[in-house]
């Protein structure tokens, strides 16, 4: 059974509007090129998108091109290499990089109305997000022989007093704090769990 890491990201109070996000096409994309690639000892990488994202209220992931399932893509896409030819896995294996959950979901909160309401600046909105990602090692004739788990989550709560570009500003802020905290994750796992087919 795959053993499961989890990391939270660190929850902020911000400012954005109530309203849905719009597209942030403007945004640089969020990848691991920056980092070091990881060569694996197996005949190919895969990345599997088991969960997809719904494009209806509450989920507000699927109108921004940085989100979980963009974020997972592109660690198995930038940090992993496959390199067959070494002792850490049988000839023709497999390392699946799969999503399973990875939604982002925005709420409402609860603000004070009337002449006292008017005068503070209150959280009227949060935003939580989640991305759990396994990886496992398949070989051609056992098949699955390990894996691990990872989950990481984050969230803001966002005051009504924001303009549009902080509002966007926030969400990927998010985005890159949850970038962060999966690389970590998977990367510590993967050395835990499958660290014999990582070449050194």
């Amino acid at each position: 059974m795959a053993r499961h890491f989890t990391a939270f990201c660190l929850v902020g109070l911000l400012a954005a509007c109530a309203s849905p996000p719009p597209s942030d096409a403007v945004k640089p994309l969020i990848t691991y090129k920056h980092t070091a690639v990881l060569d694996v000892d197996v005949s190919r990488v895969e990345f599997v998108e088991a969960w997809q994202q719904p494009g209806t209220p509450p989920h507000i992931g699927h109108l921004h091109r940085n989100n979980p399932p963009a974020l997972a893509r592109a660690w198995a896409q930038d940090r992993l290499r496959a390199s067959p030819g070494g002792p850490g896995a049988a000839e023709g294996s497999v390392l699946r990089v799969i999503l399973r959950d990875g939604p982002v979901t925005q709420s409402a909160l609860p603000v004070e109305e009337g002449v006292t309401g008017m005068f503070r600046d209150e959280a009227d909105t949060r935003i939580d997000a989640l991305c759990i990602v396994d990886l496992e090692l398949v070989e051609p004739l056992s098949g699955r022989v390990a894996g691990i788990g990872v989950q990481v989550s984050g969230a803001r709560h966002i005051l009504e007093s924001a303009s549009l570009n902080e509002r966007e500003q926030i969400y990927f802020a998010l985005m890159e704090e949850m970038a962060a905290a999966l690389d970590t994750a998977l990367e510590n796992g993967l050395n835990a769990e499958l660290g014999f087919i990582i070449k050194r």
